[in-house]
């Protein structure tokens, strides 16, 4: 929901940010980029339900429908006993009321809630030795499948920015693993925070780095959105990487390291005891997943041209994590220095170098990237012949939130990526057939659609012949001189896909909303 904004993710606003290096006078005023201004909606269209036949799978596989009218989904997963859980997400683009909560649905298709009242957003939900753990705003968490209290198991974690902690995966050590996103775009709080929703909410959060880290000694002189007033002199404060919004410089331009700290791959042991990090240098390590290989793996989010330090044309991309090593984030997009060329923003100056060169490790390079803004989210592997692809890669796109993060004309995203790891090839898997997209007049096309919309979750079923995927259903985004995100409750989905043959078995069609369900259980799952 997630990238850069859900998964990401999560924000629902951007607006115009006025910055300008210190080392720039006079100060300019600077709007972030933007297609042209039109004016909202005054009355919002009608989604129409889903459809398995408004769906592109490759030839040889077919759609269900699992469970629709959700609001906001964001995982699904599953016990021994055949019980499956659902994840809804509670805080998305545009909502901050939405209930966070989990729904478990036995094999005869009942439904109830385990959990509620949780941090939103619910960005992941992982069994594991007889409990669920629930990773959500600033915390792991574990919950029974009777729905007993929920115990936090790590707290504080630093998610009160643009991205939160992230998918969970279980490696071969016993550990738990899980990404924990940045608290900023590229490494420095700016305007563009203010207007997603939380400087104002956090003042005092910023990145925090896994170590004491060294920085260049760069400065960004911004005008202060939280002290606006009628004075004919603007407010301006300076703002330095990994410090609070209108702090001076680093004593030393040193940024003190922590545990728990932004843009990383964390561990711990199942009862939350043993944080450490991992890995680091990721903005948005959104999918983390170990594979059928013994390897570690990242979907990470590219940088948006937006804020005090806009960066333009970035990659999202897929690594392979190894224990120690850096991924390039503040200072490079997909394995590139951020002073590249490609990367200057077309309303900004070029990016410089936020690190001391000399203070962090050779920077890794990517297993694969794609196209900028696409929103990679979560991973999942197959493991079986019954399904297909056995050892391949999946992993869903949330899509593009133009012209919030980017100013570009063509979407980019909503759909399910096969990747094979050892040739790296991939190719769509599941996405709306065009002739079921919904008018480009307003970029409604994966808004009223019946099809796939803003996919965030892949996960296959516990005997490998089925994949579910998490569709967090209908948001239409604003070109309005405040961009804005409208989301539709009761739009999200969960989608099954198996092969053509494959014998039905377990609940299907289901809703939380009394009378709509219309399948029944015929095998336990």
């Amino acid at each position: 929901m997630f990238r850069r904004y859900y998964p990401t993710l999560i924000c629902c606003l951007a607006a115009v940010s006025f910055l300008t290096a210190c080392t720039m006078p006079p100060l300019q005023t600077i709007a972030q980029p933007r297609q042209a201004i039109q004016a909202a909606a005054k009355e919002m269209p009608r989604i129409p339900d889903p459809d398995p036949a408004a769906a592109w799978v490759p030839a040889g596989y077919k759609v269900e429908v699992f469970v629709r009218d959700l609001t906001y989904p964001s995982s699904i997963e599953f016990d021994p006993d055949g019980n499956a859980y659902i994840a809804e997400s509670g805080y998305v683009y545009g909502d901050e009321a939405a209930p966070a909560r989990i729904w478990r649905i036995t094999p005869r298709g009942e439904m109830r809630i385990i959990a509620d009242q949780l941090n939103g957003p619910v960005t992941d939900i992982l069994w594991h030795e007889g409990r669920l753990l629930i990773s959500h705003k600033g915390k792991i968490s574990s919950v029974d499948s009777q729905g007993s209290a929920v115990r936090d198991l790590v707290t504080g974690l630093p998610s009160f920015g643009d991205h939160e902690n992230n998918q969970m995966t279980i490696g071969p050590d016993g550990k738990v693993y899980f990404g924990q996103g940045t608290v900023t775009n590229s490494g420095v709080v700016g305007t563009d925070n203010f207007a997603f929703g939380w400087l104002g909410k956090y003042p005092a959060e910023h990145d925090v780095a896994p170590k004491d880290l060294r920085t260049s000694g760069q400065e960004f002189l911004t005008l202060d959105p939280m002290v606006l007033t009628s004075s004919k002199e603007p407010p301006l404060v300076r703002t330095v990487p990994f410090a609070a919004f209108g702090t001076g410089a680093l004593k030393g331009n040193i940024a003190k390291g922590d545990v728990k700290a932004n843009g990383t791959i964390l561990r711990m042991n199942p009862d939350g005891s043993g944080l450490e990090v991992y890995a680091w240098g990721l903005r948005n390590p959104f999918g983390v997943k170990w594979g059928p290989d013994g390897k570690l793996y990242a979907a990470d989010n590219g940088f948006d041209d937006r804020g005090s330090r806009p960066i333009a044309h970035a990659l999202d991309a897929i690594w392979e994590i190894r224990q120690g090593a850096w991924y390039g984030w503040p200072d490079y997009n997909a394995g590139i220095p951020v002073t590249d060329a490609r990367f200057r923003p077309q309303h900004g100056p070029a990016p410089k170098p936020l690190l001391s060169e000399g203070d962090h490790p050779k920077v890794e390079q990517p297993i694969a990237t794609r196209p900028n803004h696409v929103g990679v989210t979560k991973i999942d592997f197959s493991t079986s012949d019954k399904f297909g692809f056995n050892g391949q890669m999946f992993f869903a796109e949330v899509g593009d939130m133009n012209p919030i993060t980017g100013n570009h004309v063509e979407h980019f995203g909503f759909d399910v990526i096969r990747l094979d790891p050892r040739t790296r090839q991939s190719e769509v898997f599941f996405r709306t057939k065009e002739s079921a997209l919904g008018p480009k007049d307003g970029r409604m096309e994966y808004v009223v659609t019946s099809g796939p919309k803003r996919l965030v979750g892949v996960k296959f079923s516990p005997a490998g012949d089925a994949m579910y995927v998490a569709d967090i259903g209908a948001i239409a985004v604003t070109s309005t001189p405040a961009p804005a995100a409208h989301p539709f409750v009761n739009t999200g989905v969960i989608w099954k896909i198996t092969k053509e043959g494959t014998p039905s078995k377990g609940p299907s069609n289901l809703s939380p909303l009394p009378g709509r369900s219309a399948g029944v259980a015929t095998a336990k799952q």
